[in-house]
């Protein structure tokens, strides 16, 4: 995930950050990506990373003693969210409900169904388990059916 998260994220997000530090004007730095502190947080065991749903468990332990506690317990920063659990009671909720409740997921046996019923009406704001989901559906159909359909047609036209 690290990888993944270097080759595919940052630079994104690095974009978006520079875009918009220079629309407000500011000149701005990102002091965690220090090649040092880079290459130390590749090399941590995923546990001390992150401890349960607790994001960046290190640094807030390295940290700790230094920032005052109702910053470190801070839930109200969550990136760049969208309102995913308005779509899914509005316009995206067919979308959504065809997606997750299809054949083919149901075929899977990786979702609990009753849940993604429930999530489908009761997804917190801003909550990422719908989100998670329909991402996980959308990647599967992609690139493991998409991927399976090809080579079943390798094997036909390699048959005839």
């Amino acid at each position: 995930m690290t990888h993944f998260d270097m080759v595919a994220s940052l630079p994104a997000l690095l974009q978006v950050e520079d875009r918009v530090s220079m629309a407000a004007s500011l000149e701005s730095r990102v002091p965690l990506l220090d090649h040092r502190i880079v290459d130390l947080v590749a090399s941590m065991p995923a546990p001390l990373k992150f401890r349960g749903a607790e994001m960046k468990y290190a640094l807030k332990k390295a940290i700790g003693d230094i920032l005052p506690p109702r910053i470190l317990a801070r839930k109200d920063k969550m990136g760049f969210p969208v309102p995913l659990h308005l779509w899914a009671r509005g316009h995206a909720r067919e979308f959504i409900r065809d997606t997750l409740l299809s054949s083919e997921s149901r075929s899977r046996g990786v979702y609990d169904l009753p849940t993604v019923e429930k999530l489908l009406d009761g997804e917190q704001p801003f909550g990422r388990r719908l989100w998670g989901l329909l991402s996980l559906e959308l990647w599967y159909r992609q690139f493991i059916d998409v991927a399976a359909q090809k080579s079943e047609g390798y094997v036909y036209a390699a048959c005839n």
